[in-house]
């Protein structure tokens, strides 16, 4: 007996060394000691045409341990996929219809996308695969397998649409999060999609033409108009009537603003649904918390708001029908000083299961079965019974139909929040991202202006927001209490718009020393924050590391003139670290200076073919400590 347990104890003795000397340098220096400073190697500014035309990121990390020892760590970048590259059988970014059939633009061309935005890497059994959203009307939501090199680097090697028809077709797919249980939360920014426009007995009411023009009876190009005709292309249904909410025998304008989550199967097929139950507007992407019950969307435009559902159990694995508790928030605001700080309490607007408000898509409803809408008279008044409120940029009067609550919160969520009276003054509601150490919830607002500041153009209601502007935006940092809820808003980062007599004044609008117009965030481990830039007031959009204890901002990437940093995600791959980015439609976007002139537009202008292909790619060989802490 004894010899059998001195074999045991030397069997045990040999695994635990071997997986000692095996274990990545990160896990080492994370045995017994703690990383105590980060420092990014910064990439500089851009100093020629050369700089602001390539992409060009981080080449290293140093990490600094309480035991007073420090390891450098060597990045790369490696660039797995560019729109409109054929991968395997399947070209990625094209455009293609519930049939597979390549669509095309008013040129007659293929349509081939330059616009990833959300994406998630996944471990699916062996294989690794990667969702991309094309943040397109219709949206196209990109499965793509991905294999290990010899070099423990990921290529792509085959790629294909999601099948979306269960669901009726997405639109505009935008930024996107995954859950640990392995699955893809992707956001429908139906930016002109708002049922005011479809309903003939509203006063917003569009006219259509509906005959491929995309134009609006006054001959003008309308994105509501074009919405509409390219979802009722990729279904192939010919009898939208315009008269009838603009509903057809398939499309329906309430299938679209919504949250949907993404299980991969085999390539191209996945479990789709739409989590009706998340609520209607125009959402960047959806966040779930380590409770598995709470959920955090935000809303992107001007006059927008914020949202939280709770599930009523937690959920652990995919599961096609929620059920809980919609909410939205209402801001007190404590001080206007360094981009602002609020109190947070929560309007309840509903509760619902899945499966119910997808019955009512199916009615295929109209905004005047909800609400009597009008406009309000010259003196911003409304008639008496209804009540004014602020949504979408637009002021509208609205009297709730009986028997519509829940109609009303789920499908016309922002309406009835406002309605509610919620804070609907949240100006470009972007990114999402939460750090379990801290319990902190993080949300990039792109710009700080208009809806956000005080009684903007004389036409608030609430004007519980009352900031001064700062076109160059801010991330704000929200605390949780036990049970996940949002209890305080504050700002954590501001951009810092720029004078005259800055040096950077010629080709920036913005101090580059510090974030301008934040979008895509994401927490990194190890007290990190990551943030994307979207906007004309960088010469370059750039990618930082924002050290959340330090205060630390290290720019990480500088991306080609004219793009945006979308895509954010991470995953450990084959040992080591890796961040996720695209450059979504580089050369299309002008960036300003001071004097909102645009020096730097012959770049664009002269950018070739090749050089506006968008891409996804990421930087590896991060420590594997480091997202995990």
């Amino acid at each position: 007996m004894r010899r059998l347990q001195w074999f045991a104890f030397f069997l045990i003795s040999l695994v635990v060394i071997y997986k000692i000397i095996t274990l990545e340098p990160s896990n080492v220096h994370l045995v017994g000691s703690k990383a105590t400073g980060i420092a990014f190697e910064s990439v500089p500014l851009s100093k020629n045409d050369i700089d602001k035309t390539t992409l060009r990121v981080t080449s290293g990390v140093t990490l600094r341990f309480d035991d007073n020892r420090s390891e450098n760590y060597p990045l790369f970048y490696r660039l797995l996929v560019k729109t409109g590259e054929k991968i395997g059988e399947g070209v990625f970014g094209e455009i293609v219809d519930v049939n597979g059939k390549a669509m095309t633009g008013l040129d007659g061309k293929p349509r081939i996308s330059v616009q990833p935005d959300g994406s998630s890497l996944l471990k699916a059994g062996r294989e690794w695969r990667l969702l991309t959203h094309m943040e397109e009307a219709p949206g196209m939501v990109y499965d793509t397998t991905l294999e290990l090199t010899e070099q423990k680097r990921l290529q792509a090697v085959k790629t294909k649409p999601v099948d979306m028809h269960s669901v009726g077709g997405t639109i505009i797919d935008c930024a996107a999060s995954k859950t640990d249980y392995g699955t893809h939360l992707g956001g429908e920014e139906d930016y002109s999609m708002n049922s005011r426009y479809a309903d003939a007995a509203s006063p917003f009411y569009v006219n259509c033409l509906l005959d491929g023009s995309f134009k609006d009876d006054k001959g003008r190009f309308n994105y509501f108009c074009a919405y509409v005709e390219n979802m009722a292309v990729w279904l192939g249904d010919k009898s939208v009537d315009k008269t009838k909410g603009y509903n057809g025998d398939t499309f329906t304008p309430y299938n679209y603003g919504h949250i949907i989550e993404i299980q991969p199967k085999s390539l191209g097929r996945a479990e789709v649904v739409k989590h009706f139950v998340l609520g209607r507007y125009t959402p960047e992407l959806a966040v779930m918390m380590p409770d598995h019950k709470t959920l955090y969307m935000s809303d992107d435009g001007n006059f927008k708001g914020v949202y939280k559902f709770v599930l009523d159990k937690p959920v652990t694995s995919f599961t096609p029908v929620w059920e809980g508790t919609l909410y939205a928030a209402k801001l007190a605001q404590k001080s206007a000083q360094n981009g602002g700080s609020f109190t947070v309490q929560w309007r309840e607007l509903g509760h619902a299961k899945d499966s119910e408000i997808a019955a009512m898509v199916k009615q295929k409803m109209t905004l005047s079965d909800m609400f009597d809408i009008t406009k309000p008279d010259a003196n911003y008044r409304c008639p008496e019974g209804y009540r004014k409120i602020i949504e979408d940029d637009a002021t509208e009067c609205l009297r709730l139909k009986p028997n519509m609550h829940k109609a009303a919160a789920f499908l016309e969520t922002r309406k009835y929040a406002a309605y509610l009276g919620a804070t609907m003054e949240f100006r470009k509601g972007e990114g999402i991202a939460f750090d379990p150490a801290s319990r902190t919830l993080f949300l990039s607002l792109s710009s700080i202006d208009k809806s956000m500041t005080d009684d903007y153009e004389g036409m608030e209601t609430g004007n519980d927001i009352r900031l001064e502007e700062n076109f160059c935006g801010g991330v704000y940092a929200f605390a949780l209490d036990g049970n996940y809820s949002a209890v305080s808003m504050e700002a954590l980062l501001t951009g810092k718009p720029l004078d005259d007599e800055s040096p950077h004044a010629a080709h920036y609008r913005c101090d580059p020393e510090t974030i301008a117009n934040p979008d895509n965030i994401l927490y990194l481990g190890g007290g990190i924050l990551i943030i994307g830039e979207d906007g004309p007031n960088h010469l370059n959009n750039m990618l930082w590391a924002y050290h959340l204890k330090s205060k630390k901002l290290m720019r990480i990437a500088s991306l080609p003139i004219g793009a945006e940093v979308t895509g954010l995600d991470k995953a450990v791959v084959a040992g080591e670290g890796a961040l996720l980015f695209n450059v979504q439609h580089p050369f299309t976007d002008v960036p300003k200076n001071v004097d909102e002139e645009t020096p730097d537009e012959l770049l664009i202008h002269n950018a070739t073919a090749e050089q506006k292909r968008a891409q996804v790619g990421y930087i590896g060989g991060l420590p594997v400590g480091l997202l995990r802490n």
